[in-house]
């Protein structure tokens, strides 16, 4: 106390100096002025530099996206019903999961984010890197695919207390308690270890903790003309494989090698990583 007592002291000193000095309170003022008309561009700089990033994260997620316009009969919960179904039945018809370009998709990521994100724009540094291809990050089986679908999608169907998304979530709920009960039991959960309210707010299809970018590695049975192998450890069950909330990494690189990691089940995604 005698020490908080001797800084207010010192402090209400120099105060009282100001108030006594009537010259010093105009270059005060003018010294305000200049201090705040300096600090202007570089706040406006750092402002377009951030709405500029968010752009392009949103540009190149748009580029993979299932939209949510439609409800049920949306290109987003066709989607996602194929990939319940064969959670439950591998037997499922998986001709309809396609790329943007019309090809099949036997593996690919499934990413929920949204316009405003900043972890969203945080992992699209990996994503790109990854999809655009790499020689460090050559794929072991199908080639590198996404699919995205935006939380925070505006369609004909929104309401004022109940987005398309929400209606999504509950559409799909059985969907996001597999999708649970699969994290829980996934290398990735054990060596990093997953938070257990993240994946509790996926589990339960929470709308107003559901977390963006939510990312799940989907994984469909293989093209029989075509095998290639999952890569997967322990004995293999189609839909979802990998669950992430976000990707680890400083950098691109570092970023693009957890997705490759995931993707192809090794260091902390695998049974022998320990770390």
């Amino acid at each position: 106390m005698v020490i908080i007592a001797a800084i207010g002291a010192f402090f209400k000193k120099i105060w009282d100096w100001i108030k006594q000095t009537a010259w010093i309170q105009p270059l005060l003022i003018v010294g305000l002025i200049f201090g705040v008309i300096f600090s202007i561009k570089p706040i406006v700089d750092a402002v377009k530099a951030g709405s500029s990033a968010q752009k392009a994260a949103s540009t190149f997620y748009h580029n993979y996206q299932k939209s949510l316009e439609g409800g049920a009969d949306s290109d987003a919960d066709k989607f996602t019903t194929i990939i319940e179904n064969v959670m439950n039945d591998s037997s499922t018809d998986t001709s309809a999961i396609k790329d943007k370009k019309g090809n099949r998709m036997y593996k690919f990521f499934l990413v929920y984010v949204a316009e405003t994100c900043p972890n969203c724009e945080s992992a699209k540094e990996g994503f790109d890197l990854l999809l655009k291809g790499n020689d460090d990050f050559k794929t072991k089986d199908y080639d590198f695919n996404m699919v995205t679908i935006f939380a925070d999608q505006e369609t004909s169907e929104t309401e004022e207390n109940k987005t398309a998304f929400v209606k999504y979530l509950e559409r799909h709920q059985s969907f996001f308690e597999d999708c649970g009960s699969r994290a829980w039991e996934t290398p990735y959960c054990t060596n990093k270890p997953l938070a257990a309210t993240d994946i509790e707010y996926m589990e339960t299809s929470d709308p107003d903790n559901f977390l963006t970018p939510t990312i799940l590695l989907v994984e469909l049975d293989e093209d029989p003309a075509n095998p290639k192998g999952h890569g997967y450890e322990e004995s293999f069950s189609a839909g979802v494989t990998e669950v992430m909330f976000g990707v680890d990494g400083e950098k691109a690189y570092d970023k693009a090698q957890t997705l490759y990691d995931c993707w192809n089940h090794t260091g902390k995604f695998s049974h022998n990583d320990n770390k």
